[in-house]
Formats: C-alpha cells, structure tokens, sequence
C-alpha cells in the first residue's frame, strides 16, 4: 500500500498566494518525508478550494519536487478540450521526468460548473468517458482520427509524447456504467474522502464482476486524516474543519436533483475518516487496507491551521507508517498500475 496526501487548496484565510505556497510547502514536505504520491483536487467557482488550474498546479509542483509521484484527482475531462488535455498531460509527464499519474471525472453535481463549461449533468458522464478514449489515442498514436457524439478530429498528432508509456490512468466514480467502463477498459478507480467503507466495497465488487475472476480495481482512496496523542484531542482539531465542509459540500450536493446520497453530517464524516490517536489510526489502516486491498491510501488534511496539519503529516510518518504494510517501490508500484 502507497501512502499519499490529497490537496484541495484549502483557502481557510481568503489570501490565494499563502493558500498556494502553503499548498506548496506541504507537498514538499511530504516528498521530504518519504509519502509516496500527491494528488491534486480540480474545483471551480469555490473560494474556499481554489484549484481550478489543475493542470498548470501540476507542471509547478513537477518543478518544485523530484521524488513523489504527482497525480490529478481529477481532471474534469468534460469541461476541456481532448487535444489540450493530451497535450499538457504529456508535457507533464515530460516534467515530472515520469512520475504523473492521470486521474479523471465528470464533475458534480455543480450546477455552475456544467452551466459555464456548457457540459448539462444529463450527458457529462458519456462526454468524459468519450473523452478519455480520445486523449489516450491522441497521448500514444499518431495521426488519429475519430468521431464521435461529442468529439470529433482529424489526422492529429500531438507533440510532445509522455515518457510513461502508459500512463497510469484512473477514473473517480461511484457509478456502476463507470466503474465498468473502467474494469473493462483497464483503469484504475478512486473514491473520495466523505464515501462510506460500504460504498467503496461496492466499488470493487462491481470492477471484479465486470473485469473477470482475479482481477482487483487499483483503488486509490482519499480520507481525512488528522491524528493526535488521543482520540479527544484529534477531534478538538478536526471537527471545526468537518463541520465547515459538511455544510459548504453537503448543502450543494442536497440542493441539486440527482446528486449522490453521500451523507454529510459531522458524525458520519468522522465515522469514515481518519481522525483518532496513532493508536486507533494504525489499526483502522491496517484493517481498511485488508478489506479493500486499496493501492493507495491519499491523506487529506484535517484541520483548519495549517502548520498543525505538518506536524500531524510528521507524526503519521514517525509513529503510524511504520506498522503499516509496506509500499512497493515506485517501479513495481508503476508497473502494477500499468
């Protein structure tokens, strides 16, 4: 099992230059500290997580680190154009001298996000999927050409060309069409940090009936994380953040037809989260990852000062990690996502 941090540009102090050095600064210190992956968050029109410019957030953090793996979590493939999407997913990969992975989804449910990106929630889903087929054409063939419902081109070639050959590749969804999609097509899957335990088995239950007999989802899943000497203590820190997400998210996913049924109260966020002593943390790992069999476990911050989220980062590294199953190495994890 790898170990990562998932960013949101949390914006807690509305000041967008501290958000993204501080944003900077953690990534750095996860690399320094031996974490295996940062995977950056794609938000729109959100004050409070500002990381619309996934991409170009990317080729910095690419130029900034050497070590740790950088992935998009996700890229809202439907609000942008393939070509673009293959070309800067490329430069990227050419960046990071080969250390990008390439998440994906369709967004939502935002209505501004598919009012202004002129994707309707009704056809975003087949518009992704559509999508991606393409830039993973465009990324490793040549003179492509292809037509579809929503895209359409003709003899392009793109330059430049990744140096993963593959790129790992992966899907953020709970939708059964989707996780489908995603066994079939050989990606790799993602959940977000307020899914249950029991939405995520659902998850890989539905890849390996569509996949066939012996074949797991590469999981990457995200949770909060905030972890103390006790449980009490933990808690004190990270439930004014929790509250403060669960009525900014969980008010616009209510609000809007069609939204998934993700609960969003304060005690069922806890419930599938990380936050607790070292102690309960380590076990409740060591237990997630027996069930799930997850690749990567992606730690999201939990705790509305951000110099407390380093020292916590700190204490997972000195006193949690160690008892948790090893990671492979970056080649064999590579290769295993490929």
């Amino acid at each position: 099992m790898r170990i990562g941090v998932f960013c949101t540009y949390e914006n807690h102090e509305r000041d967008f230059a501290r958000c993204f050095d501080m944003q900077t600064r953690y990534v750095q210190h996860a690399e320094a500290l031996g974490i295996d992956e940062a995977w950056v968050a794609e938000h729109h029109f959100d004050p409070d997580a500002v990381s619309p410019s996934i991409l170009t957030l990317l080729a910095y953090l690419a130029g900034v680190t050497s070590r740790i793996r950088l992935g998009s979590a996700a890229v809202l493939i439907a609000f942008r154009n393939p070509i673009q999407v293959a070309e800067d997913v490329a430069t990227i990969d050419i960046l990071s001298k080969g250390r990008f992975d390439f998440g994906v989804a369709k967004g939502g449910p935002f209505a501004l996000q598919n009012k202004h990106f002129l994707a309707g929630a009704d056809h975003s889903r087949d518009m992704t999927l559509e999508a991606l087929g393409l830039v993973n054409r465009l990324l490793y063939q040549d003179h492509v050409s292809f037509t579809g419902e929503y895209y359409q081109v003709s003899d392009v070639t793109i330059t430049p060309k990744p140096l993963q050959r593959p790129i790992p590749t992966f899907l953020a969804t709970t939708t059964p069409g989707a996780i489908r999609h995603a066994a079939r097509n050989d990606l790799g899957v993602m959940a977000a940090p307020p899914y249950p335990l029991s939405r995520v088995l659902d998850i890989i239950e539905t890849y390996r009936e569509a996949s066939g007999p012996g074949v797991d989802p590469r999981l990457t899943l995200a949770r909060f994380f905030y972890t103390a000497p006790t449980r009490e203590e933990a808690l004190a820190e990270a439930v004014p953040f929790i509250r403060r997400f669960a009525e900014r998210i969980g008010g616009i996913f209510r609000a809007q037809a069609g939204a998934p049924n993700v609960p969003f109260d304060e005690a069922a966020i806890i419930e599938h989260s990380l936050i607790g002593s070292f102690d309960e943390i380590g076990e409740k790992i060591v237990e997630l990852h027996r069930r799930t069999g997850l690749r990567s476990l992606l730690l999201k911050p939990a705790s509305l000062d951000a110099e407390k989220n380093f020292r916590a980062l700190d204490d997972f590294a000195r006193l949690i990690r160690p008892r948790l199953p090893v990671a492979e190495s970056a080649p064999k994890a590579l290769e295993a996502a490929r």
